[in-house]
């Protein structure tokens, strides 16, 4: 999964892939023509960066627990972070679209 997100953020970051977008892929002209199109793949695309390297962090915590090397319950802090740094990746990556992103 982890990957997945890392190979569709590197789509996006480079301005390929609106497809990838939802809500975006589906908009009428009209609607698409009120964004800039490079900068909403950019942003979306370090959102979905951010969700694939917390991914990585993710599976490796639970591989070293699988391993023995770290106790279940010591994840418990880092799920806190993954939901925080994730929720807050999309509040932000939301304001900078509505504020940076749209054509004026």
């Amino acid at each position: 999964m982890a990957s997945a997100f890392l190979v569709t953020s590197i789509f996006l970051f480079f301005g390929k892939g609106s497809w990838f977008i939802a809500g975006y892929n589906i908009a009428s002209a009209e609607e698409k023509a009120k964004y800039n199109e490079k900068k909403l793949c950019k942003a979306i695309g370090i959102i979905t960066l951010v969700v694939a390297l917390l991914l990585y962090i993710m599976s490796y915590l639970g591989y070293r627990v699988e391993l023995g090397f770290m106790d279940e319950n010591q994840m418990f802090p880092f799920a806190i972070v993954f939901i925080v740094v994730a929720f807050s990746a999309i509040v932000i990556g939301g304001f900078y679209i509505n504020k940076k992103c749209r054509n004026k």
